[in-house]
């Protein structure tokens, strides 16, 4: 694969330490896309996703400078399941257009995309290999009460609104697939993170 761009879908569960997992990558030289930050720059101020969330929740949404209030709308997506259908309608349209779009920059080497929803929306297909993050839900739970300043019962409901630790690991049904345990030291995790990195510059 001489001179070819290696393909990986990065996952896992909410408060898995996704990031953390992409950020290291990132040291050993992979290309980063986080589908977390494009889908902040399409709900930006004047961008065409802010402006269909307003039509379709109201003003509310919004902060006092314009700009989406994202614990409002988590409130409203996890209120009413239609209500989290028709933000998915409007924003992964324009979240995997942009994804596309910066994939196509790279040309060479090993890139990274970091996608949450990999499994629930089965977006494996552009890859070539797949890093699951995992960690156990009582981890999750402490980690999202504590990031997100949210009891413990929504941070269960947040978890429940996504693919369990199973099936994330039964990706490796569609593509080859690297599971990252994340539930001890930050250095094992950096351990961990150096031995997967060599293993896919080597692939390439």
């Amino acid at each position: 694969m001489a001179g070819k761009v290696l393909k990986v879908a990065l996952t896992g569960g909410i408060a898995s330490g996704k990031s953390l997992v992409s950020d290291l990558l990132a040291i050993y030289g992979c290309h980063i896309i986080d589908l977390d930050v494009i889908s902040r720059e399409v709900v930006l101020p004047g961008t065409e996703g802010l402006n269909e969330l307003v039509e379709s929740f109201g003003d509310s949404i919004l902060l006092s400078d314009g700009s989406l209030d994202r614990k409002n709308l988590r409130d409203v997506l996890y209120k009413k399941g239609r209500n989290r259908a028709k933000i998915e309608q409007i924003l992964h349209p324009k979240i995997l257009q942009k994804m596309k779009s910066s994939m196509e920059i790279f040309k060479e080497g090993v890139m990274v995309v970091v996608i949450p929803l990999l499994v629930e929306k089965e977006l494996w297909g552009p890859f070539d290999r797949a890093i699951v993050v995992d960690c156990d839900v009582d981890i999750q739970i402490n980690r999202l009460t504590a990031r997100e300043n949210i009891d413990s019962a929504k941070a269960h409901t947040m978890l429940l609104a996504q693919a369990s630790r199973e099936q994330r690991v039964q990706l490796g049904d569609h593509l080859p697939t690297d599971i990252i345990d994340n539930n001890s030291k930050i250095s094992d995790l950096k351990d961990s993170i150096e031995s997967l990195s060599q293993k896919l510059f080597a692939i390439v």
